[in-house]
């Protein structure tokens, strides 16, 4: 029996190593599923139901994925690529390893609210505008940010999200707030144009588009399944 054909009551379901493709598996009810090196490419997930589910050497590719609920799940070595996951839930989720290239990852209440992160997990050039990045527990230097849009998102002052790796401009954005808040000149020095970005962004909605324009919409980056 095909998955589309179980989806609402996909509880508990195991596959390995199959391939799902241009599928619609919205509202699928899978919590607590196992699926080991499976891929999914072009498949709809909107509302699914994935709590407790354990993912293992898997790949998304290019699915809709908004709303679904990955509480408590399980993930070890998962890529997500080019994936729309707009208030998707990873609440108490634990990842080992993984990628999140060029994914929407915006207006998550829980998007990664208490999450575990172990090993390396990369995002590259993901759009958190207004989610929880209050992550529970992350090993020093596990998460790598590079290329992505932070602008409205909730972070908690502690060694769980700061401990990571960011690149240039991130930095100096961060370091912008802190000048803005301070007026200290030596951090707008070190901001450099990033000030100007966000303080116009703080100032007013042009400076919301611009803050919004730099990251980039799609970057080619070839990511191997």
């Amino acid at each position: 029996m095909s998955l589309i054909q179980i989806k609402s009551r996909a509880e508990g379901v195991k596959y390995e190593g199959d391939r799902f493709e241009v599928l619609d598996l919205r509202s699928m009810k899978a919590f607590g599923s196992v699926w080991t090196d499976c891929v999914f490419e072009d498949c709809q997930f909107d509302l699914a139901d994935f709590r407790t589910a354990k993912f293992t050497n898997c790949v998304f590719r290019q699915c809709d994925m908004r709303l679904v609920n990955f509480s408590a799940s399980f993930f070890e070595n998962t890529k997500f690529v080019n994936c729309d996951l707009e208030q998707a839930s990873f609440s108490g989720a634990h990842f080992h390893d993984g990628l999140f290239n060029e994914c929407r990852l915006s207006y998550g209440e829980d998007m990664f609210l208490n999450a575990t992160v172990k090993g390396k997990v990369e995002f590259y050039a993901c759009n958190f505008h207004g989610s929880n990045l209050c992550f529970r527990e992350v090993d020093p230097g596990a998460m790598k940010f590079l290329h992505c849009n932070f602008w409205g998102a909730r972070i908690a002052m502690g060694c769980a999200f700061w401990t990571a790796h960011f690149d240039e401009r991130t930095v100096k954005q961060f370091v912008a707030l802190i000048a803005r808040a301070s007026q200290d000149e030596k951090l707008k020095d070190y901001a450099g144009d990033q000030y100007g970005v966000v303080a116009r962004a703080m100032d007013g909605r042009k400076g919301q588009r611009e803050m919004d324009d730099t990251m980039p919409v799609r970057i080619l980056k070839k990511v191997g399944a």
